[in-house]
């Protein structure tokens, strides 16, 4: 039931998708979708880790990759459907924004990072991502429940992301991080953190007013009033630090 006008786009989006699976009697509505978006892009995972390796920058490269691969969502718009190619295209065009030498000596300097995932299909890339970072203390967190496209801890069992670092759920089921309504793990990591990853425009709106933490948005700008508020076209591809 939603509450008021003045909740944010996040919870709103909790609130109807919630209502939905009610009415429709199904779980997980895009788990098709879902599963379909991880089977692309692990079948050419060793072309896409080859492509990181062997670029000049490869952290870079994977920062790129993990970006561009946020074009895989259900809820803003359409996922595009042939999505390796779409992919391919997106890393040709420059960031609009780009705080990527600020993250890196983010990276080099942290104690301990709260890397935040956003949606299907592109956790393949937040996978590849952690690889190169090789920080010993990454800490990946899921939404608690299937919410739209997004990932839960359920889908990073099928890319192996056990493997590469620790993982959580955030505890809600929300296409966001809404700290009110996360489960204390998931606070605890993220209130001991030095360094947040953030990936989406959904973690964007959630922790859009957060500030005195050192959090990177890895995001494209998919609607025109996130795009006017970071001052680039609705499209654009970005990383930025604005919450310290």
């Amino acid at each position: 039931m939603l509450k008021s006008q003045n909740n944010s786009n996040p919870y709103l989006a909790k609130e109807l998708h919630a209502f939905a699976k009610e009415k429709i009697g199904v779980e997980v509505l895009f788990a098709k979708e879902k599963e379909n978006a991880n089977r692309i892009i692990l079948e050419d995972y060793s072309l896409w880790k080859e492509y990181i390796l062997n670029s000049e920058k490869p952290l870079f490269t994977a920062f790129r990759l993990a970006v561009a691969g946020n074009i895989i969502d259900y809820g803003a718009h359409s996922a595009p459907k042939d999505i390796k190619t779409k992919i391919e295209q997106l890393l040709k065009q420059p960031l609009a924004l780009d705080n990527s030498g600020q993250l890196i000596e983010s990276i080099s300097k942290a104690k301990k990072i709260l890397y935040l995932g956003d949606n299907a299909g592109e956790i393949v890339f937040d996978k590849m991502l952690i690889e190169t970072m090789n920080h010993p203390n990454v800490c990946y967190a899921t939404r608690g429940e299937a919410v739209i496209n997004d990932v839960t801890f359920f889908d990073t069992k099928s890319v192996d992301l056990h493997s590469v670092c620790k993982v959580i759920s955030n505890g809600n089921n929300a296409p966001s991080t809404i700290l009110e309504i996360c489960n204390q793990e998931f606070l605890n990591e993220f209130n001991s953190a030095d360094l947040i990853i953030s990936k989406g425009q959904g973690n964007f709106e959630g922790l859009l007013h957060e500030k005195g933490r050192n959090i990177f948005f890895l995001l494209m700008a998919k609607c025109a009033p996130i795009a006017k508020l970071l001052q680039v076209k609705k499209g654009d591809q970005l990383i930025v630090n604005r919450s310290v």
